[in-house]
């Protein structure tokens, strides 16, 4: 899911076309484009719990130690747009306060950024998130937690229209593109904007060592102006503004052994008219017999769904593996394309790298009740 731009930018799907691999693949690519031009979406990883603040600000603070630091890389599309492909970089890192007991109630406090580059109109956004939030203990135990959080977000957009092709470059006549034709006049190609969100979340462990836990958050509920057009200048998008996003995820870990557990896990995402269902399930398997050693090796897949107002199912299936070792976690996933882009793809989708650390500030670590994720 991607970002949106004026949707007067040429799209090749209104010129007649020979059915040649080339032209398919550039048809895929403006298709896609104005496909996320339309929705107006959200970045987003395959691997969303490894990037805990990006999913849900009620998770801030939320860890096995007293603090978190994460990474998250991911390209795609490169069988399409070449070197002009799809780039996001992203980060986090989060504190706990005043977590001294594993039976108390804490604070947590986190920031997180992103980078998007887009296509050939090198189209990027830049976010920074300011969360902080509030762990509930539940119970005497400290295995029941209900936490809250909020989100502040700083965000800037930019472009290069030079680099675009409109529709009245288009000559319907001889099908051609006259790159010196007439080219739409953006009023700004720079947009900065602020917005806000909240979430909660809820984590339990039963007496069999099953970690059950959900959350959902609001992200854009002030739903700002994203248009590149001053006000005024254009009345048909000067009112054109960021859909609120809803996010609804959930899991389980299942000990089925003492060193084989399961982890089903799921994510809905509704944003404006587009909705995303992704679904999966990883299988851990510890790799030492020592007490409160966590090495581990995960192997796991998931599918995924995006569905338009207008348009059927985007879909994909993710293949990933992920390490943990001492406090650090090393994950990594692959998209294997299986929508209607498939001969423009030949499955090839989205590789994805992800590392985190979570750290203490003593020797001897605060114990904690860490959802699953």
């Amino acid at each position: 899911m991607k970002h949106q731009l004026n949707n007067n930018v040429y799209s090749s799907k209104n010129k007649p076309m020979k059915k040649n691999s080339s032209l398919i693949k550039t048809l895929a690519l403006c298709l896609g484009l104005a496909g996320s031009a339309v929705q107006a979406q959200d970045v987003h990883f395959s691997q969303y719990t490894m990037s805990p603040l990006l999913l849900n600000p009620a998770l801030s603070g939320l860890s096995a130690g007293d603090y978190r630091v994460a990474g998250n890389f991911r390209t795609q599309w490169t069988s399409i747009s070449g070197v002009n492909t799809y780039t996001t970089v992203a980060g986090t890192a989060d504190m706990a306060i005043g977590k001294v007991t594993r039976y108390n109630s804490f604070a947590g406090v986190g920031i997180s950024f992103f980078y998007d580059q887009a296509g050939d109109l090198k189209f990027n956004s830049n976010r920074v998130d300011l969360n902080a939030a509030y762990h509930f203990m539940l119970n005497k135990r400290g295995t029941m937690s209900l936490s809250a959080g909020i989100q502040g977000s700083f965000n800037y957009r930019q472009l290069d229209p030079t680099k675009a092709t409109f529709d009245s470059q288009y000559d319907q006549g001889s099908g051609t593109v006259d790159p010196n034709g007439i080219k739409e006049n953006f009023g700004r190609n720079k947009l900065m904007y602020g917005d806000a969100g909240f979430g909660l979340f809820f984590s339990t462990i039963t007496k069999g060592r099953y970690n059950y836990y959900t959350g959902f958050s609001l992200t854009h509920v002030n739903q700002p102006k994203i248009s590149f057009y001053p006000n005024g200048s254009d009345g048909s998008t000067t009112n054109e503004r960021l859909y609120m996003k809803f996010s609804l995820h959930g899991g389980a870990l299942l000990q089925v052994k003492r060193k084989f557990a399961i982890i089903p896990h799921a994510l809905v995402l509704i944003q404006g008219p587009a909705q995303q269902y992704q679904m999966g399930v990883n299988f851990k398997f510890n790799l030492s017999d020592i007490p409160n050693n966590n090495t581990a090796v995960y192997f796991g897949a998931q599918y995924r769904g995006l569905f338009y107002a207008k348009g059927g199912p985007v879909d994909a299936v993710i293949f990933s593996t992920r390490l943990d070792y001492k406090r650090f976690t090393i994950a990594a996933s692959y998209d294997l394309n299986v929508s209607k882009l498939l001969q423009a793809t030949n499955t090839v989708g989205g590789p994805e790298l992800s590392i985190m650390y979570q750290g203490v500030f003593r020797k001897k670590p605060r114990p904690s009740m860490c959802p699953a994720l």
